[in-house]
């Protein structure tokens, strides 16, 4: 299989994962509070890997490199993305939450022609139309009152995806997919854990409880060990072979499932125009990954 093809199957994968992520984070929100959560689930993705760097399985080397670069795209990624992902999750339904998301590649075709000067071609520019009108069909209906700060919040996620893909790409052939993403699990914990520790004035209290309940840990261990480390070493490596858009087009596949389980898990409602948008979300993907798997890669690794 091409390096192109790998890295398609990366993205879908990664997006599987990603799909019942805003699932996981409704249930540990419902056991503590959005920083807490977050603390959490990136100590925990950083210590994941740090373990796969002591046991050997995986190296890292930062030095003579463009850190600063780097560490931009870490506080892009996970920053200031989970900071408008979890508010907005908070403050509207999963499958809301997930149709939101579905918008990134749209904004992952802008910026990659912006900033990478990627060409769009005709196939991808026909197939990132379809997916925004799967998306538009997806969100009629069955979605609960409308919150505009929860859109705010997701419509800025939207647009931090879309610029860490950029840097994560243009990043590529100097850092590793893993090197990138052990950078993104540091800054999270340590920003998060800060944030945490202002908030409730270091009163260690708000720890306790959550992480006393099993419940909570079950949701954590896949927020940090899926979605943080394996759906983001997938993802970071897709960029290395796949322009912008064509990467992110992959990440509707989060929005297909992230609205079934809403609908199957949660008991959001449905109509049939939900799953027309549906079967659009997957053609999309389907199709750009017939027409566009051959985008040239800058990086091997």
């Amino acid at each position: 299989m091409s390096n192109s093809g790998k890295a398609t199957l990366a993205a879908v994968a990664s997006s599987l994962i990603f799909g019942f992520s805003f699932l996981a984070a409704k249930l540990a929100l419902d056991r503590a509070e959005p920083s807490v959560m977050l603390s959490v689930r990136f100590l925990t993705a950083c210590f994941l890997m740090t373990l796969l760097l002591l046991t050997g399985r995986q190296k890292a080397s930062f030095r003579g490199k463009p850190v600063g670069k780097l560490l931009l795209m870490g506080f892009i990624q996970p920053v200031i993305y989970f900071v408008c992902e979890t508010n907005g999750i908070a403050l509207t339904t999963s499958s809301f939450s997930g149709v939101m998301i579905g918008l990134i590649p749209v904004a992952g075709v802008v910026w990659g022609a912006l900033f990478l000067k990627e060409r769009c071609t005709v196939p991808q520019a026909l197939f990132t139309a379809l997916s925004v009108i799967g998306v538009a069909l997806t969100t009629t209906g069955g979605f609960g009152s409308f919150s505009l700060p929860g859109f705010l919040y997701l419509l800025g996620a939207v647009l931090a995806a879309a610029t860490f893909t950029v840097i994560s790409r243009s990043l590529s052939g100097v850092f590793s997919a893993f090197e990138r993403t052990y950078a993104m699990t540091i800054m999270g914990a340590t920003v998060f854990t800060l944030t945490a520790l202002v908030q409730n004035r270091a009163d260690l209290s708000v720890w306790v409880q959550p992480v006393t309940q099993p419940g909570f840990w079950a949701a954590i261990l896949y927020l940090a060990g899926l979605s943080s480390v394996c759906a983001f070493l997938l993802f970071n490596y897709a960029v290395n072979h796949l322009s912008a858009g064509h990467a992110l087009l992959m990440s509707n596949v989060t929005t297909v499932v992230s609205v079934l389980a809403g609908i199957f898990i949660m008991g959001d409602t449905f109509t049939p125009l939900q799953l027309t948008g549906i079967a659009l979300i997957v053609l999309s993907v389907f199709g750009v990954s017939r027409k566009n798997g051959k985008t040239a890669a800058p990086s091997d690794k």
